[in-house]
């Protein structure tokens, strides 16, 4: 089975009316004036996205951030560019702590009424994505004031957990967060952008039985780490980075990750990172 993973997208719009601006997204527009949009070029995606469908994948996972502020045209703008990958693959989105910025934004599901046919119906949503693969989408964004830290809460947690605990050797587990649970040893995270059940949930995955790929956003660094590859992770961790996020090292963006899922969950997983330089 294929996977395509986009990471932390960031749609953003310039211009806020007046009355929007007596929120934190005084705080988002002025970092996106100031700084974001200077490292985010946007016009790269639909060649992504070109890419992305060439590849025929059997689905695709968004791992939140699809937008910067939370704003309607933001939400429309992202069912628009993504719309001719994700309108023709099953497609599964987490909401990321942008995609929920604030607490309007989140008490009136604007996510979910906006890109219902992505976002599961409840969390943590399971599935089967073949015989012996199964896939366990988490939501952990809540509207902050002052930071970006992520919360599972204790039902979804605990239904988490029993899910996982579930699962026998003969399967294989692909986790889908915005938030990471295991970082590589040279990455720090403070603790005002960590999950707040965090080490809890690496705990429960590392005890799984089945094989584990753990897939999260967040953090603006793409990455692909196999336990005993000298990265401190105890399972298979990938960060698809920002795709449209530019640098020195990523002139055309950070791009995406594909996958294939072996048949039998203990053979190698095949990873292919695709960017235009």
């Amino acid at each position: 089975m294929r996977l395509v993973l986009f990471g932390d997208i960031h749609l953003y719009r310039l211009w806020l009316a007046p009355w929007q601006l007596a929120s934190k997204r005084i705080l988002g527009q002025t970092n996106l004036i100031l700084n974001r949009r200077k490292r985010f070029r946007h016009d790269l995606l639909p060649g992504m996205i070109d890419q992305a469908i060439g590849l025929e994948p059997d689905m695709l996972l968004l791992r939140g951030d699809v937008t910067t502020t939370s704003l309607r045209r933001e939400f429309a703008d992202v069912a628009k560019a993504l719309g001719p990958l994700a309108d023709c693959v099953p497609t599964v989105l987490v909401p990321g702590n942008h995609d929920r910025y604030t607490f309007s934004a989140s008490r009136s599901r604007l996510i979910d009424r906006m890109l219902g046919a992505w976002v599961p119906k409840r969390f943590p949503h399971t599935r089967e994505l073949t015989d012996r693969w199964r896939l366990l989408a988490l939501d952990a964004a809540v509207p902050r004031v002052y930071n970006a830290r992520g919360r599972l809460g204790q039902v979804q947690f605990e239904a988490a957990k029993t899910y996982v605990e579930s699962l026998d050797e003969s399967q294989g587990l692909v986790v889908l967060c915005h938030y990471p649970c295991a970082l590589p040893s040279h990455v720090h995270e403070h603790e005002s952008h960590a999950l707040q059940e965090r080490d809890a949930l690496r705990q429960v995955l590392e005890n799984c039985k089945a094989r584990v790929v753990y897939i999260h956003g967040h953090i603006h660094q793409p990455w692909h780490h196999e336990p005993g590859d000298g990265s401190g992770v105890p399972f298979t961790c990938i960060d698809a980075g920002s795709p449209c996020m530019i640098s020195e090292e990523y002139p055309g963006g950070q791009g995406f990750y594909e996958i294939e899922l072996p048949d039998d969950p203990g053979d190698e997983l095949w990873v292919r990172h695709h960017t235009h330089q």
